[in-house]
């Protein structure tokens, strides 16, 4: 294999599939990369570690707040049909912080 330890998972079509794969699959130990809070959720609860494109690391302490933060921002949204998410320039200085974040989470294991 060109990556060795990686592997290829063909997952069944239909709504958060693949979410639901990943994270019946994760366990303690491992790391997931994902924006996406509800999948934060399931993996930090199977034991796993999170960090966020950005950066930011989630775990126990801290994936509530952003759970509810996230949905707070989808209400807003839906009061608002006019209201448009801004999603900030991804330049050096936030491939840094992920980079830290990333290497922190695999040390700490």
């Amino acid at each position: 294999s060109a990556h060795p330890g990686a592997e290829i998972v063909i997952v069944p079509e239909g709504p958060d599939m693949a979410d639901r794969v990943i994270a019946e699959s994760c366990e303690a130990g491992d790391v997931a990369v994902t924006a996406d809070i509800p999948l934060a959720a399931r993996v930090i609860a199977a034991g796993g570690r999170v960090v966020r494109p950005d950066g930011m690391a989630l775990g126990p302490g801290n994936i509530g707040p952003a759970l509810a933060a996230r949905d707070l921002a989808a209400d807003l949204r839906a009061a608002d049909p006019f209201r448009q998410g801004r999603s900030r320039a991804f330049g050096a200085a936030e491939r840094r912080r992920f980079l830290d974040a990333l290497e922190r989470a695999l040390r700490g294991l």
